[in-house]
């Protein structure tokens, strides 16, 4: 089973979100410290560092969530079914997953970045 959905193309359009995420991330920290926002300012970051984790994470793990939701893989020939049941769940199983952490990672950077928002 090969229980992965994505090929190197597709990849790496997940790496480059992944890493625009975090650098727009960042840059809007940045911005935040800058104009001293209120420590719930700081809360728009957390989709921000959501989106750049799921973008990294899919890379990592070669998986697609939207895909494996829709039962397909992309493999850079373009989209085409799974048609075995079981890589289906394992591929959906990744996906959830994925999405745990990445919620997981958004939560801990944003207060990461709302402590840092009472330091100097």
């Amino acid at each position: 089973m090969v229980c992965f959905n994505l090929g190197p193309r597709e990849r790496q359009k997940r790496l480059m979100v992944g890493l625009m995420g975090i650098v727009v991330g960042i840059a809007a920290f940045v911005m935040l410290r800058a104009s001293a926002a209120p420590w719930w300012g700081y809360l728009v970051l957390m989709p921000i560092f959501m989106a750049g984790a799921v973008g990294l994470i899919q890379w990592r793990e070669r998986t697609c969530i939207a895909f494996a939701r829709l039962g397909v893989r992309n493999l850079d020939r373009g989209p085409e079914p799974i048609t075995d049941e079981a890589e289906k769940q394992a591929l959906r199983a990744r996906a959830a997953s994925i999405q745990q952490r990445a919620a997981l990672i958004g939560v801990l950077v944003t207060v990461l970045a709302v402590v840092l928002s009472f330091v100097g």
